[in-house]
């Protein structure tokens, strides 16, 4: 508080020069609230909101020296109604509010300041967030975190709807009711045995137990497959089995067993569960008895949970299971907000238990570069600290809500890895069958590490040592281009034209590589990005006219682009990598459109396909059948941060839809357009929109390596929020990337909602409660549940049945102790609310019906 104290002062003194003149303003007596008015304000979209400002000082407090600074998705900013201040977009999502010199709020009153912009605003967590005061005057500049701000409920039709058109029904628990009324609550018995499904499963009558300190045998290469399932079993379970380095097999305990079979699938096994030989887990390769191991773990029944029975009881079967797809991938954003190594190694842990063999870690962006690299110090002092600034020359400017302090540790906003800590994520994943593929964002998404190489330019520049300053800078300082990124960056793509920038991707590439080598894990893949690079960039560049003048095959920015990525993918190819990037790098501009890049076919380039919306759906398989191995991201199925559902409440984004845990389910790779089925807008696709799009030829689903979630890091500043957004839609990727093409694919809408009730089912009743265990407890989403009023009874239903429903009747919070809801039940006026709780007592958000 102290502190609090020294800068509420400070700020005091800055506004009014001396504080015998008058009484200081006191910042922490200013509240703000902000409400969004409306999103259909003009013909087009646009939207309408106001902050109010309330002082509730002793003295007014004026139009100087001082500016309110905030982050918010990013959206231009079209006018001003309001008089007496401006809001304006800084550079990317950065904003500011700056008061105009008639500005005056007396005591104890409030003003509105309005501001419009583009498109749309339906979420809280598009609301503004990270507010600061910034207060100036001739001698220095002191920050302030608004202490007391709120954000109105979004309620209204106005500020539920996107525009004028949208065909989305606004979010209501009857709503969502009806969206769950085909999910239909199974039986103990009917659950799936493991998630993802195995290939075969075979069951017998007997069964068999295990007591609390059962033995596991194993041979000595697979001493950490051994002391894992020890591990596991003593975490969600309370047992503890002994460990023995032994070649003999025990009928009370559980053997582990490697039998190389070149004839099948490397990370494929065999679980076999009798009395006569007890449990063997038989492995085609160290990583498919891994994988044998995460099917055991599921298959202890949830008795034995903690705290457990005394022993484990198990029914005799035979399961042969082996992955559908090579890559089985999750993308971790850590550029846009940081997150530690324990919540990485968190996420690996469920990848794992799930089956998932890859992890794309994002490690540079625009508003952050993540990981230390020797001999650039300045691309983590510079590139990974966020706080005040206008120019970016220290640290980078605020986003996403990070705060004015570019030292606050607690800032999502600021941090990097160590070198001895990217060696300790990567270890932790090798050991658990996972590669991590480092991303390295060229040309695009590259601010971070301009700034930082241009604070090394001047850096050096003023120590008179000319080569040093230019060995690596990314950016031509001539360069009068003018672009405007999708971000709404104007400066965040690298030149290409200049040799530094491979000098810069080389000492990049070369040093991880030593990472690698250190930590004794092969790295095969280095994704470059090479995504949403604006048209404009390199037009006005002398660097460019000059590289264009020596080289006459190059005469544009297409030609530019394709020069880049053939000088990108020599530097990977030499050193025995392959180049993995954005949809973009294998595709080559052609007039208004783009077909696959013929030039990088069989060049080890390996293209990550996001888009399958806008008449795009057919792009993975047109570049899978032109030859290119491609890995299937799908927005509408596999964008892990964009929200469940459009409740406001629900945090994320939704410009490519809402995504909630069915819809990873329902991902087809060999036929999206089945599962791709409406526009953001909620319009449905028809046979007609497909007709003349690319189907997957039979020849190429060899092409088709596999399937990832996308989790991207805009709107989520904690590790709980992290789990809540991944947690449990992981498990319908898992099942898409593993297990066979469903039944239900060459079936009818019925079949797919009877798998689907088995899925989510098997979710709530089976999954949710050992993942409440698993690494200390995943802080996974409860749905909400849906409710209506018809005829006197109140009616709710859960996505995920088998959760228990809580509900009161006369307005207040439903807690683990309100009644349980069974069957509708009749209901005589007032607010009835309605919750979901899971077996620890943890509840998700509440829905409100009136009679």
């Amino acid at each position: 508080m102290r502190s609090l104290f020294i800068l509420v002062v400070s700020i005091s003194w800055l506004l009014t020069g001396c504080v015998t003149e008058k009484q200081p303003i006191d910042f922490s007596k200013i509240r703000v609230t902000w409400m969004l008015e409306s999103n259909l304000i003009k013909d087009e979209s646009a939207f309408r909101a106001v902050f109010m400002l309330h002082n509730d000082n002793d003295v007014p407090l004026e139009g100087e020296g001082w500016a309110l600074y905030f982050n918010q998705t990013n959206r231009q900013i079209l006018g001003n109604p309001s008089s007496v201040a401006t809001v304006r977009q800084v550079i990317g999502d950065f904003y500011e509010l700056k008061p105009n010199n008639t500005f005056r709020l007396e005591p104890g009153d409030s003003i509105a300041i309005a501001y419009e912009g583009t498109a749309w605003l339906i979420k809280e967590s598009d609301a503004p967030h990270g507010l600061y005061w910034n207060a100036t005057n001739e001698v220095e500049e002191v920050q302030a975190p608004v202490r007391n701000y709120k954000v109105q409920p979004f309620s209204r039709p106005e500020q539920l709807m996107r525009h004028k058109g949208d065909q989305l029904a606004i979010w209501s628990p009857e709503e969502e009711y009806k969206r769950n009324e085909d999910v239909l609550m199974l039986s103990s018995s009917a659950l799936l045995p493991v998630i993802p499904s195995a290939l075969t499963i075979k069951t017998g009558k007997e069964r068999i137990a295990l007591n609390q300190s059962f033995p596991i045998h194993y041979s000595a290469d697979l001493e950490f497959e051994a002391q894992y399932l020890a591990a596991k079993m003593e975490e969600l379970y309370g047992i503890t089995p002994r460990t023995l380095v032994s070649e003999e097999r025990t009928r009370e305990g559980v053997n582990l067993v490697v039998v190389p079979n070149q004839q099948s699938n490397q990370e494929g096994y065999t679980l076999t569960i009798n009395t006569s030989q007890g449990i063997t887990i038989t492995g085609n390769s160290a990583s498919g008895l891994f994988y044998g191991i995460q099917s055991l773990l599921q298959l202890v029944p949830n008795e034995n949970l903690q705290p457990a029975l005394e022993d484990i009881e198990f029914d005799a079967m035979t399961i042969t299971d082996a992955p559908r797809f090579p890559y089985r991938g999750m993308h971790l954003d850590v550029g846009r907000n940081f997150f530690e190594v324990a919540a990485v190694k968190k996420l690996m842990d469920a990848m794992a238990f799930y089956k998932l063999n890859k992890l794309h870690l994002h490690l540079t962006e625009d508003e952050g570069w993540r990981l230390d690299i020797p001999d650039l110090p300045e691309l983590v002092e510079v590139g990974a600290r966020r706080g005040h600034t206008i120019e970016s020359e220290a640290h980078l400017h605020p986003a996403y809500g990070s705060g004015p302090s570019p030292n606050n540790a607690n800032s999502s906003g600021n941090g990097y890895y160590t070198k001895a800590q990217f060696i300790e994520i990567i270890q932790y994943a090798h050991d658990r069958h996972i590669e991590v593929i480092p991303e390295i964002n060229v040309p695009g998404h590259a601010r971070a590490a301009i700034k930082a190489m241009q604070n090394r330019y001047y850096k050096y520049m003023g120590q008179d040592a000319p080569g040093k300053a230019v060995q690596y800078l990314l950016n031509d300082l001539e360069d009068r281009s003018e672009y405007r990124s999708v971000q709404d960056f104007p400066d965040n793509v690298i030149n290409v034209c200049q040799e530094s920038v491979y000098v810069f991707y080389e000492k990049v590439v070369d040093e991880i590589i030593k990472m690698y080598q250190e930590a004794e894990v092969p790295l095969t893949t280095i994704h470059t990005g090479g995504d949403e690079v604006p048209a404009g960039v390199w037009e006005q560049s002398p660097t460019c006219e000059n590289l264009m003048a020596g080289v006459p095959e190059i005469n544009n920015a297409v030609d530019l682009s394709t020069y880049f990525m053939r000088r990108i993918n020599e530097i990977l190819s030499s050193r025995g990598l392959t180049t993995a990037g954005w949809e973009e790098i294998a595709m080559l501009k052609q007039g208004d459109g783009y077909i696959p890049h013929p030039e990088f076919v069989g060049k080890n380039l390996l293209p990550y396909v996001w888009q399958n919306l806008w008449g795009n759906q057919d792009l993975g398989y047109r570049l899978a059948n032109a030859g290119y191995p491609v890995v299937l991201c799908n927005v509408t199925n596999l964008y892990f941060d964009l929200a469940y559902s459009n409740d406001p409440r629900e945090r994320g984004f939704y410009w490519g839809g809402f995504i909630d845990t069915k819809k990873p389910y329902e991902m087809l790779p060999f036929d999206v357009f089945k599962s791709t089925k409406a526009d953001p807008m909620g319009v449905s696709f028809s046979a007609s929109d497909y007709a003349d799009m690319e189907q997957l030829e039979p020849a190429a689903r060899k092409n088709v390596i596999g399937i990832q979630g996308e989790l991207w890091s805009e709107t989520i500043k904690s590790e709980a929020m992290l789990e809540y957004y991944y947690m449990p839609k992981l498990l319908g990727l898992a099942e898409r990337a593993w297990s066979k093409q469903p039944e239900w694919a060459s079936k009818d809408e019925a079949a797919f909602n009877e798998a689907w009730s088995q899925f989510a089912s098997t979710i709530a009743q089976k999954q949710l409660p050992r993942l409440s265990q698993l690494a200390g407890g995943y802080n996974y989403r409860i749905p909400t549940p849906g409710a209506k009023i018809e005829d006197g009874k109140l009616y709710a239903n859960l996505a995920l049945p088998g959760m228990d429903i809580r509900y009161t009747t006369d307005g207040s919070e439903p807690t683990t102790d309100a009644l349980l809801y069974q069957a509708p039940i009749d209901v005589k006026g007032g607010i009835i609310k309605v919750k979901a709780f899971d077996d620890k007592g943890r509840s998700g958000f509440e829905a409100v019906v009136k009679d």
